[in-house]
């Protein structure tokens, strides 16, 4: 069955595409509401057959895929006026305890509320508060959708909240950013296969805004509360349940475990498809391979939504190793300048030619590794000369004598001056290319290091 095959499949879903368009909202994401709204509807004692383990509960969730302002509220707010379904109370989702605490029994043991829609505008919202520390609304989430018992036992009477499995219905509303959509899509206790996952886009939406239909009416005939009512399942659904399940207790590689928590949201969202057309007892072969569409856009979109998530993590881990990699960088270009500096103060004090070992031995131990690329860059710089016995520095006009460097292990305060030696006249010059009556060499040298390599020693 095609998109467009879908929408015509019965004057309902046309009647809502029609609504949505004119509206200027998008028909999926209304379509969604409506069906979440249509399962509200119902009473909680209306469940699923009892397939894999006991009766299932109808409680279900959609999450609404696209941009901040993308108009989350507009959609409910269309998919309210767009068919006469009941009001629900519609209440911030919040913690797990306050959940629990809408549908609990007052002081007369009566339950107020026994049908809500919770909704969180953004799923940040959401996340934040599952972060928090012994915060419970993921967990509860979860069970809600599952119609399982929810609350709390605790010592305290008066603080004591259990509200028993399938004595109400909760449906969900969540408004997702695709880059911010990690706590629902990374968990691993099946969250994401519980959702109905539906794109806020209308790329075919016309240029020109439909008009109006009226109001739909959906049929209903209204089921007793105070007894359980199991819906019917038609054969396809329940034997593609029963596979699944039977290849997971077999412990078949190809089964995905979550696989079960997607067929039951399907046969959900039959369901709400079955109120929709105003039946109430029995999802039809047709409910289920229309729910089948809506399941596979809702797997392309949370696929769409999972890839955006991983391309986000692939861009934040290549910034990491870019940094890492920058400050490597920068650290090694440090310890060879150090090094550096540290070889140019040896080499002045001595004044001599000193051997590799030697030049060597004074650097600081960690600075040692960096020996060959520091005395390599000295040597390309014109700063000292190799030979035979081993190196020195070379020749060249100096001027001032601090050397800032503390990174030898011979470690120098002061500035050396030397006094021209007896026996050699001012302006001669003494074996080794020295000219020790000239104070500064090496602030000299830092400062050509300094002019080709651009770093601050």
């Amino acid at each position: 069955m095609t998109a467009a095959d879908f929408w015509t499949a019965r004057p309902v879903l046309e009647h809502v595409r029609d609504f949505a368009r004119a509206r200027r909202v998008p028909p999926l994401a209304m379509l969604a509401s409506l069906t979440v709204r249509a399962i509200g509807s119902l009473d909680p004692n209306i469940v699923g057959p009892p397939v894999i383990g006991g009766y299932s509960s109808l409680n279900c969730a959609v999450a609404y895929v696209g941009p901040s302002g993308f108009g989350k509220g507009a959609t409910e707010a269309a998919a309210r006026d767009a068919t006469n379904l009941p009001a629900l109370p519609e209440l911030p989702l919040g913690t797990g305890e306050g959940m629990a605490r809408t549908f609990a029994a007052n002081d007369e043991g009566q339950q107020e509320i026994r049908s809500a829609i919770f909704t969180a505008s953004e799923v940040d919202g959401l996340a934040a508060l599952g972060a928090r520390t012994g915060a419970t609304v993921m967990s509860v989430f979860r069970q809600a959708i599952s119609g399982e018992s929810i609350g709390s036992a605790n010592a305290q009477k008066h603080t004591r909240v259990i509200v028993p499995a399938h004595s109400y219905r909760a449906v969900f509303t969540i408004g997702v950013q695709p880059e911010r959509a990690q706590p629902l899509i990374g968990d691993t206790a099946g969250t994401a296969q519980r959702i109905l996952w539906v794109p806020t886009s209308d790329p075919d939406a016309p240029e020109r805004r439909p008009s109006e239909p009226d109001r739909w009416t959906v049929p209903r005939t209204l089921v007793p509360g105070d007894r359980r009512t199991v819906l019917r399942l038609p054969d396809e659904a329940v034997e593609a349940m029963d596979r699944t399940q039977l290849g997971k207790l077999h412990g078949d590689p190809d089964i995905n475990p979550l696989d079960g928590h997607a067929l039951m949201t399907r046969a959900k969202i039959a369901a709400g498809l079955m109120v929709l057309d105003g039946r109430m007892r029995e999802v039809t072969i047709e409910d289920w391979e229309l729910a089948g569409v809506l399941m596979r856009e809702s797997d392309r979109t949370r696929d769409r939504v999972a890839a955006v998530l991983a391309d986000s993590a692939r861009r934040v881990n290549r910034a990491k190793a870019h940094a890492v990699a920058e400050r490597d960088d920068v650290v090694a270009e440090k310890k060879v300048q150090r090094a550096a500096n540290g070889i140019v103060a040896r080499l002045e004090r001595s004044r001599q030619v000193l051997s590799k070992s030697d030049l060597r031995k004074a650097l600081r131990s960690d600075l040692r590794p960096e020996f060959q690329p520091a005395i390599d860059r000295l040597i390309g710089d014109g700063l000292v000369a190799e030979t035979p016995h081993g190196y020195t520095l070379t020749g060249g006009q100096v001027d001032s004598g601090v050397h800032p460097d503390n990174s030898r292990s011979e470690q120098v305060d002061t500035p050396v001056h030397v006094d021209t030696p007896r026996g050699n006249p001012p302006g001669k010059t003494p074996p080794g290319g020295i000219t020790p009556t000239t104070p500064g060499v090496t602030a000299r040298v830092l400062e050509i290091l300094h002019s080709t390599t651009g770093t601050t020693p």
